[in-house]
């Protein structure tokens, strides 16, 4: 399945860290304690249909819980520490002693009279997040689901501009402007500015993580770098991170030609009509204005008359308040998602630890305006006030309760709907008290960020990134890449010709250890469905380190001796699978190579009269594709039928227990012409997954070709990301996908017919052995 791509690299939050001692490790007490909790929250934040639960700040009740329940110092305390939390949004709620079952009488949540109510509970489709375009949805029956929910999730706003950088790339650029920031005492401001180079790779990012911008005068701002010599576009523009109000006038871009600064962007706003920015993200180089990344509509970005650093006009970015950003929300349909739906008198009752036992109803009476019964208004009113009191834009993983609150928000997401535990043998129970022994003591955002993805590494789904937030994000690359050929890690593509290494070389130690020994550590932290995965993302997250640093290599080439060598990170990324390949190529008369992750479907269009006249047709589809699986179409002498290789499925029951069915999903493809009758002929690996994934699978469910190399991937399905207190985002895969005959393609991926491996000595001619095979095969044919 495609992926939905996320705008990286604009994310910033700037708060003062809680100061705090060393901790000791958690007693285990209270580590039962916390997972009592996350369990309790699990139940009721996703499960129990209350008004009152559904309008609570679900991410700062994590928190708050966290710092309560850690205090909590018997069962007894814990006990009150989690009615006092959890009842007055849940008032039905009971915990009674662990170990029995329990009777539960509807009659207790039963009003007096019936008329005018009707049954409101729960139903997911996957897990939803209020986005309309998203095949995952989460309502309650007989309310509207919110499509935006900007007060909950509003993390930063900003205004977007991009130029062309093709024109000015290996040069020095300077972005100025000036920024006032009206309330420093909530959120800061920043300016950024950002590199974007044709593979998708980052060569310069800067978004002012280590100087905020919280001054109320109105001073000027600069960011200087390079432009990358491979550039395709420079994004640049200013933000305002979590609430308050910012002020952004005369802004210049200028790069360095001869000596001398050329101003290659500028505006004062002067030429702007007074009022909001359009909401949108920009994706087009050269154009003349710009545009408001407002995907939360949390923000609000108003081009004002008033109180300009110079001339009139200026752009005002101000966070609204919740009563502005609801107004601006978009309510979703009151429709049932599926048939099935939880009644009257069925509960959650589950012993949670701790001695506790939950008792917690999963449907409701509801008028159209309260659940029945009604909260404790006193109690409700105290809950929220306290809530109120935390800050979002100041949550960062330094704060233990922070921390704790990351583990219980993701462990509980994939409890409740990942849909793959039963192949991958997760053992997802034992996983949270050990993510939260290891959250307890941690100090800093990057233990934090290593516990979440040794959590999330258990899943073994090779959608799953745990990005640290952007404050913490400024990764730099050793300028080569390299993987493992013949059971030797070989540098495979070198940046330069005095770096002390070349292609070919062996690495038998990196900082004094095995190099075998230093990816098993790596590799702790990726999630991966198959083992071509975890090479390949292991192969590229051990190149990644702070800008500077450096690692001491042991390498080792045909007939000489040993020799150390230091690398230091201060390049952009090499891709994984940099060739000199082009996008097609003819490769002899009746053969033709295409290159399905460089080259576009139009292109494609253009070569169909050509290649309608090939014997032989090899596609590579070593990574992931251009939008170009409409050659399928060509491909197909019969629509397609498989409608139902990709499901999401429905939970009206917590822990995944009595799956309520599947909405299903397919290509629905028909054959197009010109048919293409040539000898097909498919080259992949492990670096092919998702949307890669999803046109392998027609071209194996189909028999649509032969298939060299190695296993893809193994993770298909539309990724469904989620941000956690700190400013960490998790994707993973929402759906389940099999193969179109309906066996499991989860941690199996496509398979070749015919497997293939690379040499050392390939290497180091720097041969492609996978295309000499498919040639070897074209020219018997």
């Amino acid at each position: 399945m495609r992926l939905s791509l996320v705008a990286a690299g604009l994310l910033l939050s700037v708060g003062a860290a809680v100061a705090q001692a060393p901790a000791p490790a958690p007693a285990p007490r209270t580590v039962q304690h916390l997972e009592t909790f996350a369990r309790l929250y699990g139940y009721v934040r996703y499960f129990h249909p209350s008004d009152e639960a559904a309008a609570i700040d679900w991410d700062k009740l994590a928190v708050l819980g966290a710092q309560r329940v850690e205090q909590a110092q018997t069962e007894a305390e814990l006990k009150t520490t989690l009615l006092g939390l959890f009842q007055p949004i849940a008032p039905t709620l009971q915990l009674m002693p662990a170990g029995k079952t329990y009777v539960f009488k509807a009659k207790d949540i039963t009003p007096p009279s019936l008329k005018g109510y009707e049954i409101i509970s729960w139903q997911h489709q996957g897990m939803g997040q209020g986005s309309a375009q998203s095949p995952y949805h989460s309502r309650r029956m007989h309310r509207r689901e919110l499509l935006k929910d900007p007060a909950a999730r509003a993390t930063f706003g900003t205004l977007t501009k991009s130029v062309n950088a093709m024109p000015y790339r290996g040069k020095s650029f300077r972005y100025t402007a000036l920024v006032r920031n009206a309330s420093p005492q909530d959120g800061p401001g920043a300016l950024w500015a950002r590199v974007d180079l044709p593979d998708r790779g980052t060569g310069f990012f800067d978004n002012m993580a280590d100087r905020p911008i919280q001054s109320k005068e109105w001073k000027e701002y600069e960011i200087k770098g390079t432009i990358d010599p491979q550039a395709s576009v420079l994004y640049f523009g200013s933000m305002l991170v979590g609430s308050g109000q910012i002020q952004v006038d005369n802004i210049q871009v200028a790069v360095q030609e001869d000596g001398a600064w050329k101003t290659i962007f500028a505006t004062d706003f002067e030429e702007d009509e007074v009022k909001q920015y359009p909401r949108s993200i920009s994706g087009q180089a050269n154009t003349s204005r710009f545009v408001a990344n407002n995907s939360n509509d949390a923000y609000s970005f108003l081009v004002s008359a008033t109180d300009a650093a110079q001339g009139k006009h200026s752009v005002v970015i101000r966070s609204l308040d919740k009563a502005e950003a609801q107004a601006e929300s978009v309510a979703g349909s009151s429709k049932a998602l599926f048939p099935q739906q939880a009644q009257i008198g069925e509960v959650v009752q589950e012993d949670l630890g701790s001695g506790l036992r939950c008792v917690l109803p999963l449907a409701l009476y509801g008028t159209k305006d309260a659940t029945f019964p009604a909260a404790n208004k006193a109690a409700l009113e105290s809950l929220q006030a306290e809530l109120k009191q935390l800050t979002p834009s100041r949550f960062t993983g330094n704060d233990r309760a922070v921390r704790l609150a990351d583990v219980v928000i993701t462990w509980n997401i994939f409890q409740h709907f990942y849909p793959y535990f039963a192949v991958t043998n997760s053992n997802w129970p034992a996983a949270l008290p050990e993510a939260l022994r290891a959250a307890y003591p941690d100090q800093s955002e990057e233990d934090n960020l290593k516990n979440l993805r040794r959590l999330t590494a258990r899943l073994h789904d090779g959608h799953v990134r745990v990005q640290p937030p952007a404050r913490a994000n400024n990764y730099r690359y050793l300028p080569i890449r390299w993987e493992w050929v013949q059971n030797q890690l070989i540098i495979t593509h070198v940046a330069g010709d005095s770096l002390g290494v070349q292609r070919g070389d062996i690495v038998t130690k990196i900082n004094g250890q095995p190099a075998a020994a230093y990816f098993r550590e790596a590799e702790q932290y990726i999630s991966a469905a198959t083992p071509g995965w975890l090479h390949y993302r292991a192969a590229g997250e051990t190149l990644m380190g702070p800008p500077n640093a450096a690692l001491a290599l042991q390498v080792q080439r045909p007939n000489t001796e040993s020799q150390a060598v230091t690398l230091h990170f201060n390049k952009a990324g090499l891709r994984n699978d940099e060739s000199t390949h082009p996008m097609s190529r003819l490769i002899s008369p009746s053969v033709y190579y295409l290159n399905l992750d460089r080259i576009p479907m139009d292109a494609i269009n253009e070569l169909l009269p050509e290649l309608t006249k090939m014997k032989t047709i090899i596609c590579d589809l070593r990574g992931y594709p251009k939008g170009n699986h409409p050659l399928i179409s060509h491909l197909l002498s019969q629509p397609d039928t498989a409608k139902r290789w990709m499901r999401v499925p429905h939970f009206i029951y917590p822990d995944q227990k009595r799956i309520a069915g599947y909405t299903p999903f397919g290509w629905e493809m028909k054959p197009s012409k010109p048919h293409l009758s040539a000898r097909i002929i498919f080259i992949t690996d492990g670096s092919a997954i998702s949307y890669a994934e999803s046109y392998m699978g027609f071209i194996e469910g189909y028999k649509l070709a032969t298939i060299i190399g190695q296993p893809t991937a193994g993770t298909n399905g539309n990724i469904n990301p989620f941000t956690l207190p700190g400013n960490y985002t998790i994707s993973w895969t929402g759906m389940e996908v099999r193969k179109h005959d309906g066996s499991q393609h989860h941690g199996v991926g496509i398979k070749p017919s015919i497997y293939l491996e690379k040499t050392i000595q390939g290497v180091r001619e720097d041969r492609d052995e996978f295309l000499e095979k498919a040639i070897e095969l074209a020219n018997a044919n």
